[in-house]
Protein backbone atom coordinates (compact mmCIF):
# COMPACT_ATOMS: atom_id res chain seq x y z
CA UNK A 1 0.00 0.00 0.00
CA UNK A 2 0.81 3.62 -0.61
CA UNK A 3 1.77 5.54 2.58
CA UNK A 4 -0.33 7.69 2.52
CA UNK A 5 -3.34 5.30 1.82
CA UNK A 6 -2.31 3.61 4.93
CA UNK A 7 -2.05 6.83 6.93
CA UNK A 8 -5.44 7.88 5.81
CA UNK A 9 -7.21 4.68 6.71
CA UNK A 10 -5.36 3.42 9.77
CA UNK A 11 -9.02 3.49 12.66
CA UNK A 12 -7.71 2.74 15.47
CA UNK A 13 -9.13 -0.63 15.65
CA UNK A 14 -10.60 -2.12 18.96
CA UNK A 15 -12.28 -4.57 17.59
CA UNK A 16 -10.08 -7.74 16.88
CA UNK A 17 -10.58 -11.47 15.80
CA UNK A 18 -8.96 -13.75 18.44
CA UNK A 19 -7.35 -15.90 15.06
CA UNK A 20 -3.53 -15.67 15.48
CA UNK A 21 -1.17 -13.81 13.83
CA UNK A 22 2.32 -15.56 11.98
CA UNK A 23 5.38 -15.01 14.22
CA UNK A 24 7.28 -13.49 10.85
CA UNK A 25 4.54 -10.87 10.83
CA UNK A 26 4.82 -9.78 14.56
CA UNK A 27 8.57 -9.54 13.69
CA UNK A 28 8.38 -7.83 10.38
CA UNK A 29 6.08 -5.04 12.35
CA UNK A 30 7.88 -5.00 15.51
CA UNK A 31 11.14 -4.03 12.47
CA UNK A 32 9.45 -1.62 11.21
CA UNK A 33 9.17 0.17 14.56
CA UNK A 34 12.74 0.33 15.38
CA UNK A 35 13.10 2.51 11.80
CA UNK A 36 11.70 5.25 13.74
CA UNK A 37 14.00 7.86 14.95
CA UNK A 38 14.70 8.78 17.98
CA UNK A 39 16.95 11.48 20.44
CA UNK A 40 20.49 11.45 19.26
CA UNK A 41 19.93 7.90 17.46
CA UNK A 42 19.81 6.66 21.10
CA UNK A 43 16.77 3.94 20.58
CA UNK A 44 15.62 4.01 24.14
CA UNK A 45 13.22 2.03 23.72
CA UNK A 46 12.12 -2.07 23.97
CA UNK A 47 9.29 -4.12 22.53
CA UNK A 48 8.04 -6.65 25.21
CA UNK A 49 5.41 -8.83 22.42
CA UNK A 50 3.37 -10.70 24.97
CA UNK A 51 1.31 -14.35 22.55
CA UNK A 52 1.71 -16.44 25.63
CA UNK A 53 -1.97 -17.27 26.49
CA UNK A 54 -1.49 -17.50 30.15
CA UNK A 55 0.04 -13.95 30.27
CA UNK A 56 -2.58 -12.25 28.16
CA UNK A 57 -5.12 -13.77 30.30
CA UNK A 58 -3.44 -12.44 33.71
CA UNK A 59 -2.85 -9.07 32.17
CA UNK A 60 -6.37 -8.95 30.52
CA UNK A 61 -8.38 -10.13 33.77
CA UNK A 62 -6.60 -7.16 35.58
CA UNK A 63 -7.18 -4.84 33.59
CA UNK A 64 -10.69 -5.57 33.15
CA UNK A 65 -10.95 -5.83 36.75
CA UNK A 66 -10.04 -1.91 37.46
CA UNK A 67 -11.37 -0.39 34.55
CA UNK A 68 -14.65 -2.26 33.10
CA UNK A 69 -17.00 -0.90 35.48
CA UNK A 70 -15.19 2.76 35.08
CA UNK A 71 -15.77 2.70 31.23
CA UNK A 72 -18.90 1.43 31.40
CA UNK A 73 -20.07 4.36 33.17
CA UNK A 74 -18.60 7.05 31.51
CA UNK A 75 -20.71 9.67 29.66
CA UNK A 76 -21.18 9.69 25.66
CA UNK A 77 -22.84 12.92 25.04
CA UNK A 78 -22.04 12.82 21.19
CA UNK A 79 -20.46 10.41 18.64
CA UNK A 80 -17.29 10.74 18.76
CA UNK A 81 -17.39 10.05 22.49
CA UNK A 82 -20.26 7.17 21.88
CA UNK A 83 -17.98 5.40 19.06
CA UNK A 84 -14.63 5.44 21.12
CA UNK A 85 -16.18 4.15 24.38
CA UNK A 86 -18.72 1.78 22.82
CA UNK A 87 -15.00 0.94 21.29
CA UNK A 88 -13.17 0.51 24.46
CA UNK A 89 -16.06 -1.21 26.53
CA UNK A 90 -15.79 -3.74 23.60
CA UNK A 91 -11.79 -3.83 23.56
CA UNK A 92 -11.28 -4.07 27.74
CA UNK A 93 -14.11 -7.26 27.61
CA UNK A 94 -12.34 -9.09 24.87
CA UNK A 95 -9.04 -8.47 25.68
CA UNK A 96 -7.91 -11.47 26.67
CA UNK A 97 -8.51 -12.85 23.29
CA UNK A 98 -6.72 -11.11 21.32
CA UNK A 99 -3.65 -12.61 20.34
CA UNK A 100 -0.99 -10.07 20.64
CA UNK A 101 0.03 -7.54 23.31
CA UNK A 102 2.92 -5.64 22.54
CA UNK A 103 4.11 -2.93 25.42
CA UNK A 104 6.90 -0.61 24.57
CA UNK A 105 8.94 0.41 27.32
CA UNK A 106 11.98 2.64 27.68
CA UNK A 107 14.72 3.45 30.14
CA UNK A 108 16.35 7.27 30.74
CA UNK A 109 19.14 6.97 28.81
CA UNK A 110 20.09 9.72 27.36
CA UNK A 111 21.54 12.25 26.78
CA UNK A 112 24.65 10.54 28.34
CA UNK A 113 25.57 12.93 30.91
CA UNK A 114 22.19 13.69 32.43
CA UNK A 115 19.36 11.40 31.04
CA UNK A 116 16.23 12.58 31.28
CA UNK A 117 12.63 11.13 31.19
CA UNK A 118 11.29 13.60 28.19
CA UNK A 119 13.65 12.15 26.02
CA UNK A 120 12.17 8.58 27.16
CA UNK A 121 8.68 9.43 25.27
CA UNK A 122 10.37 10.87 21.82
CA UNK A 123 11.37 7.22 21.35
CA UNK A 124 8.91 5.98 22.33
CA UNK A 125 5.57 7.46 20.83
CA UNK A 126 7.29 7.52 17.15
CA UNK A 127 8.08 3.89 17.43
CA UNK A 128 4.54 3.38 18.16
CA UNK A 129 3.34 4.93 15.27
CA UNK A 130 6.00 3.12 13.05
CA UNK A 131 4.27 -0.42 14.23
CA UNK A 132 0.81 0.95 13.94
CA UNK A 133 1.44 2.01 10.46
CA UNK A 134 3.35 -1.13 9.46
CA UNK A 135 0.53 -3.31 10.63
CA UNK A 136 -1.77 -1.41 8.62
CA UNK A 137 -0.08 -1.88 5.70
CA UNK A 138 -0.52 -5.74 6.44
CA UNK A 139 -4.06 -5.45 7.07
CA UNK A 140 -3.35 -6.09 10.82
CA UNK A 141 -6.03 -3.65 13.15
CA UNK A 142 -3.88 -2.39 16.35
CA UNK A 143 -4.96 0.62 18.54
CA UNK A 144 -2.64 2.68 20.71
CA UNK A 145 -3.60 2.22 24.40
CA UNK A 146 -2.55 3.13 27.48
CA UNK A 147 -4.16 0.39 29.62
CA UNK A 148 -1.37 -0.62 31.22
CA UNK A 149 -1.72 2.08 33.74
CA UNK A 150 -4.56 -0.12 35.19
CA UNK A 151 -2.73 -2.80 36.13
CA UNK A 152 0.78 -1.32 35.95
CA UNK A 153 1.85 -3.76 39.05
CA UNK A 154 0.24 -6.81 37.48
CA UNK A 155 1.97 -6.24 34.22
CA UNK A 156 5.31 -5.97 35.51
CA UNK A 157 5.04 -9.24 37.88
CA UNK A 158 3.81 -10.99 34.94
CA UNK A 159 6.54 -9.88 32.27
CA UNK A 160 9.05 -9.23 34.65
CA UNK A 161 9.67 -5.45 33.61
CA UNK A 162 12.24 -4.00 36.27
CA UNK A 163 11.10 -0.80 37.83
CA UNK A 164 13.07 1.04 36.52
CA UNK A 165 12.24 0.51 32.90
CA UNK A 166 8.90 2.84 31.81
CA UNK A 167 6.00 1.33 30.26
CA UNK A 168 5.01 3.75 27.47
CA UNK A 169 1.84 2.31 26.29
CA UNK A 170 0.25 -1.13 25.54
CA UNK A 171 -1.01 -1.93 22.12
CA UNK A 172 -3.59 -4.79 21.38
CA UNK A 173 -2.94 -6.24 17.79
CA UNK A 174 -5.31 -8.68 15.73
CA UNK A 175 -6.88 -9.05 12.56
CA UNK A 176 -9.49 -6.65 12.10
CA UNK A 177 -13.02 -7.39 13.10
CA UNK A 178 -14.58 -4.41 11.76
CA UNK A 179 -12.76 -1.99 8.01
CA UNK A 180 -10.48 0.74 8.11
CA UNK A 181 -11.03 3.97 7.20
CA UNK A 182 -11.94 6.56 5.46
CA UNK A 183 -10.80 8.78 8.41
CA UNK A 184 -12.49 11.55 9.82
CA UNK A 185 -10.14 14.50 10.87
CA UNK A 186 -10.48 17.80 10.34
CA UNK A 187 -8.98 19.44 7.00
CA UNK A 188 -5.67 20.96 5.95
CA UNK A 189 -7.61 24.58 6.52
CA UNK A 190 -8.27 24.05 10.13
CA UNK A 191 -5.41 23.36 11.53
CA UNK A 192 -2.71 24.46 9.95
CA UNK A 193 -1.73 28.40 10.72
CA UNK A 194 0.92 29.70 7.86
CA UNK A 195 3.40 31.98 9.41
CA UNK A 196 1.52 32.98 12.52
CA UNK A 197 -0.71 31.98 14.76
CA UNK A 198 -4.38 32.53 12.86
CA UNK A 199 -6.18 32.37 15.67
CA UNK A 200 -8.97 29.99 16.72
CA UNK A 201 -9.84 27.67 13.61
CA UNK A 202 -11.98 25.28 14.81
CA UNK A 203 -13.64 24.08 17.97
CA UNK A 204 -14.20 20.55 19.76
CA UNK A 205 -15.06 18.05 19.15
CA UNK A 206 -14.35 18.58 15.70
CA UNK A 207 -17.48 19.18 13.41
CA UNK A 208 -16.96 16.35 10.72
CA UNK A 209 -16.88 13.50 13.61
Amino acid sequence: MDVFDVMSSCRAMRYLKPDPIEPNLVEEIVTAATWAPSPGNSQGRDFVIVTDENSRRKISDAIEEAMATRVSEMERPDRTHRLMLDGTEHLVSTLKNCPVLIFICGKKIYPHQAPRESFIWSSIYPAAQNLILAARSLGIGTVFTTFQGAAEPTIRETLSIPDDVFIGCMIPMGWPARKFGPLNREPYNKVAHLNKWQGDLRTYPPSNT
